[in-house]
């Protein structure tokens, strides 16, 4: 068996293992453990598959994150494998606020259930404004942090600028005097799935400067979503650039990196 094979039988063992060990076990009864425990596990599970998968972290940022307050981590949104990444670069048990249709989904919305997470029904106001009433809530409580996607949805095109962000989150994090923590992330979009054979897939993940509550109390919540809209876009661009430069030194043949060349996207 080749390299690739065994490390995609190992991959498919540590998922089933935590899937049916914790995932499954903690999604139908999340009070069953505490959160700190299982986000412990939920981290050990995502470096392990990372590694697997052979995605190569740049990371930068950590160093600016509250260590003493709960708050709102706020990315960007380029793929289903966004939430894990962020989660196994966190200090601090997190939770993450997501669309009702991943509910669905056998393994992520597994995970966000046993996370305590809150899904979101975007179909039905009422469930939509008591989501959010349910945040606001808890962050107002210092209960733990949470993960929102502003964007609300994947951007399919990851050469395109960052899409409208919703407002309603930001209105919850406001009333809660919680800091807001802007994360930029590029590269997830191919870690899962790739048009090109690589060794490695980088991945660039960036926490920006928190915007604590001193930082936006004379701001409006609409002036706050473009202000961090801003910060993350402007991060983008240059992650965006960093990643295709990279690329080139990731390709298995040189067949490949030259077809990629000629591809290749200005940036």
């Amino acid at each position: 068996m080749s390299n690739v094979g065994r490390a995609a039988v190992k991959r498919i063992f540590t998922l089933l293992h935590a899937y049916f060990s914790w995932i499954l076990p903690y999604s139908r009864k999340p009070s069953r453990q505490p959160l700190s425990i299982k986000f412990k596990k939920l981290k050990y599970f995502v470096l392990k598959i990372n590694k697997s998968l052979n995605a190569d972290m740049h990371v930068k940022g950590t160093e600016t994150l509250p260590t003493d307050v709960k708050c709102c981590f706020l990315p960007n949104h380029l793929s289903a494998y966004d939430p894990m990444i962020i989660s196994s670069m966190l200090p601090d048990a997190t939770t993450y606020l997501s669309k009702v249709e991943n509910k669905k989904i056998p393994i992520v919305g597994r995970i966000i259930a046993a996370m305590e997470g809150c899904f979101l029904d975007r179909s039905n106001f009422q469930k939509a404004i008591e989501a959010m009433l349910y945040i606001e809530k808890d962050l107002s409580e210092q209960t733990k942090n949470w993960v929102i996607f502003p964007e609300g949805t994947r951007n399919k095109d990851p050469l395109a600028p960052l899409l409208e962000f919703h407002k309603g989150s930001f209105r919850a994090i406001m009333k809660a005097h919680a800091p807001i923590v802007p994360v930029a992330l590029y590269g997830t979009q191919n870690v899962l799935k790739s048009k090109y054979r690589l060794k490695r897939f980088p991945v660039y993940l960036t926490f920006l400067k928190p915007l604590v509550p001193e930082d936006y109390a004379e701001m409006t919540p609409d002036e706050v979503r473009e202000k961090v809209k801003n910060m993350i876009q402007e991060e983008v661009n240059i992650q965006r650039k960093a990643y295709f430069d990279e690329l080139e030194t990731c390709f298995r043949t040189k067949r490949a990196l030259k077809k990629y060349l000629k591809e290749k996207p200005v940036c």
